[in-house]
């Protein structure tokens, strides 16, 4: 392997395994995507086989017309059928009288006119060949995409915490993009073109078989060369697919980064990492354009020495051999037409080297692909998965221990009830497992021990749709999705009507402060809401999860965001947002938890302290320590 190359693996913690030679499984992976349009690609590839088919007849007719109708001795079959037929109509008389230049004209007339409606025909085919086909491909391409987003909302969270975006995005756009050419043409391409290779050497042999066997052996060196060409250039696309990966996933991190970029002002280091990304790139590319460069010319070279053996031959053969008793002699025509066919034999064998290049692409992105379609979900619903008609909102943690690496516990036996409509929130320091305890009640994760329930069910019994149903988080990162504030707000319930939004605004207290934007509630987010400030951002999302009307709702650092006089229009909107609702609250502003039925004091994956705020002071341990730093602050 190139140095650089394993060298740049050594810093990519989701990078694939070091490139292992192509297997049968990756083809029949791909031909179950395309197998439900089967039936349409073998009528394609044998539409394609009957339009080959009817070119190959192309060198029959140029024989024809240097052999026979130039000359114009005697009148070609097409000729001999046209004239009986015109002079059984009385429009024709006395053919004994043509000169040689009116049979010629007469040949030639019918050859190329029967050529024509051959060649029209072939075009006729070709064009529905080709609407078809594509047809056939985009479908497979459709629901290629379709399976890689739906498998991409179906994974755990643990596979994105793992995996970088960049990497995650190039498997639903590039890699498809890079096999699209081959399950679009891949069959048809196949077929015809060793359809045309076998049909050419077979009507070569039957027009002279010396002529052939002198030429025909050059298929064995062809074989052994692509046999090494193909071993050489699937390692290598691997190679620049993967680099290209590390390319496009280090952009699309800058690009998200880039208020931090610019603010520690790292432009130029992080532009020395990504020239350094695409030197390797570079370099796995031109490695392959190499390897390309030496096969290439080398199939020229052959053409060119079976070119060179027809015509020495031949032309040895039309002046050595006349006619004998029985037989005709080796004329011009039919060697060119042995030329021609030669060309229609080694034209295959050239476009399957440019096919071959984007077969180990597609087939490299395709390995890709099916490794992601292949991965499984670490949540997943049991086969006997329940459904809740209805939930008041118990949840209760039974000695739950839980680590995103098991060997390393993040919680420690971590118990607690909630009842429905409580308040329960989590204090502690940074990395103490407040969050954590969010995403477990999300069931985004499974703990290693014990058990989470809801009204006594244990979450892992639970169908996710169901459990998720309940739910609504506002989260510290207030995401928005591109479209309009409106549309966000209403992102869990399409159906509610604007009137509904504007009383659900109006009930938090913050329908003034988002319809005094240019366009109300009609105003364009932008991307993840980069037209709106972060408070307004967290306004948005605090309406999205009071719409959305869960039965258990979790504030995780929901108020980070907002300013203090925001904090106070949405410190009484609060109250109305939990009430009836199971709420978990996970904050540093301690303000947002005072009224609590139950604060759960946090420290190194344990509970270290539990009660309300009024006994939490009295004791005088960690929560009070915190609060008077609050306070003071």
């Amino acid at each position: 392997m190139n140095a650089s190359v394993r060298g740049a693996s050594a810093y990519v913690p989701d990078a694939e395994a070091d490139f292992r030679p192509l297997d049968i499984k990756i083809l029949r992976g791909v031909w179950g995507w395309m197998a439900p349009y089967r039936r349409g690609y073998v009528i394609t590839a044998v539409a394609g086989l009957v339009m080959s088919g009817l070119e190959l007849v192309t060198p029959r007719f140029m024989q024809q017309l240097v052999d026979t109708d130039i000359p114009g001795i005697h009148f070609n079959v097409f000729a001999a059928v046209l004239v009986k037929l015109l002079g059984s109509m009385g429009m024709v008389k006395n053919t004994a009288l043509w000169s040689r230049y009116d049979i010629a004209c007469m040949n030639i007339s019918t050859t190329v006119g029967v050529w024509a409606l051959t060649m029209l025909g072939a075009l006729l085919i070709q064009r529905q060949v080709i609407w078809y086909t594509t047809l056939y491909g985009q479908k497979v391409l459709f629901g290629l995409r379709a399976a890689v987003f739906k498998q991409l909302q179906r994974l755990s969270m643990n596979y994105y915490d793992r995996t970088r975006f960049g990497r995650i995005l190039t498997r639903g756009t590039g890699d498809i993009d890079s096999m699209s050419n081959f399950i679009v043409w891949g069959i048809s391409t196949l077929v015809n073109n060793l359809a045309l290779m076998i049909l050419a050497a077979a009507i070569m042999i039957w027009l002279d078989w010396r002529i052939a066997v002198s030429v025909l052996w050059l298929g064995p060196v062809l074989y052994v060369v692509n046999m090494y060409y193909r071993r050489r250039i699937g390692v290598a696309w691997r190679r620049t697919r993967e680099g290209w990966t590390r390319v496009s996933t280090n952009l699309a991190e800058n690009i998200s980064g880039m208020r931090v970029v610019t603010a520690f002002n790292r432009q130029f280091q992080n532009l020395d990492v990504f020239n350094d990304l695409q030197a390797i790139n570079t370099a796995n590319n031109m490695r392959a354009a190499f390897i390309n460069g030496i096969y290439q010319p080398l199939l020229g070279v052959i053409s060119f020495l079976g070119r060179a053996i027809i015509i020495i031959m031949g032309t040895w053969m039309v002046f050595h051999e006349p006619a004998s008793a029985g037989a005709e002699s080796f004329q011009i025509g039919k060697l060119i037409a042995m030329y021609v066919y030669w060309d229609w034999f080694m034209g295959p064998v050239i476009n399957f080297g440019n096919f071959y290049n984007d077969t180990m692409m597609a087939l490299a992105c395709a390995e890709r692909v099916q490794s992601l379609l292949a991965e499984q979900p670490q949540v997943s619903d049991r086969a006997d998965a329940i459904i809740v008609p209805r939930l008041r909102g118990e949840v209760s943690f039974h000695e739950v221990t839980f680590g995103y690496r098991a060997e390393a516990p993040v919680l420690h036996d971590i118990t607690f009830h909630a009842l429905p409509g409580q308040t329960i929130s989590f204090v502690g320091h940074t990395g103490c497992g407040k969050s954590t305890i969010v995403s477990l009640i999300c069931r985004f994760y499974l703990p290693q021990k014990g058990c989470i329930t809801f009204d006594g069910h244990d979450t892992r019994h639970m169908q996710s749709e169901n459990l998720h149903s309940f739910l609504g988080i506002v989260s510290q990162n207030n995401y928005l999705f591109t479209g309009t504030i409106m549309d966000n707000i209403r992102y869990a319930r399409p159906q509610t009507t604007a009137e509904q939004v504007r009383t659900a605004l109006s009930e938090l207290g913050c329908l003034e402060q988002l319809q005094s934007l240019p366009q109300g509630l009609d105003t364009q987010v932008g991307e993840r809401g980069a037209s709106l400030s972060l408070g307004q951002r967290q306004l948005i999302c605090f309406a999205r999860a009071f719409v959305a009307n869960p039965r258990i709702l979790l504030l995780d650092e929901a108020t980070s965001a907002i300013d203090t006089y925001t904090e106070l229009i949405i410190q009484q909107a609060l109250a109305r947002l939990i009430k009836n609702r199971t709420t978990f609250i996970v904050a540093h502003r301690l303000s947002t938890i005072v009224h609590s039925d139950c604060i759960l004091v946090m420290d190194q994956g344990r509970i270290v302290e539990r009660g309300t705020h009024t006994e939490l002071l009295r004791c005088d341990g960690i929560y009070s320590g915190l609060y008077r730093q609050f306070t003071c602050a």
